[in-house]
């Protein structure tokens, strides 16, 4: 891995998120083609899909990743036919809050040196 490089867990979730992490990811790409930086993406399965398919929205090791990285990249997560059997959505998204002691929704941002501002 570069010198100047990030570990993000890329969690494109449900929905309109699995499309824009893909574009997302590509732009990621593009950027490291034309700077010197470098992303190693890990991708992160959660959301309501999952928590259908499986019984769990994220697993341990998901929280794990999340945790490990330099940035969360985030789809989105929810869909309206999918609940808990007592009616809740499944938000791994707030749990992950939660667990980082994130306890709201803020998007903190950073200038990447090497990289332009615009």
């Amino acid at each position: 891995m570069r010198e100047n490089s990030f570990r993000l867990a890329i969690m494109p979730g449900d929905g309109i998120g699995v499309e824009v992490m893909e574009a997302a990811t590509a732009v990621l790409e593009a950027i490291e083609k034309r700077h010197d930086i470098g992303f190693k993406m890990e991708r992160v399965n959660g959301g309501a899909r999952q928590y259908q398919e499986t019984g769990v929205a994220m697993t341990e090791e998901g929280f794990e990743a999340a945790e490990r990285a330099d940035a969360i990249l985030f789809g989105a997560m929810g869909s309206p036919d999918i609940r808990h059997p007592d009616g809740t959505e499944p938000a791994p998204q707030l749990d992950m809050r939660f667990r980082m002691k994130l306890y709201a929704g803020l998007r903190p941002i950073r200038a990447i040196p090497g990289v332009p501002l615009a």
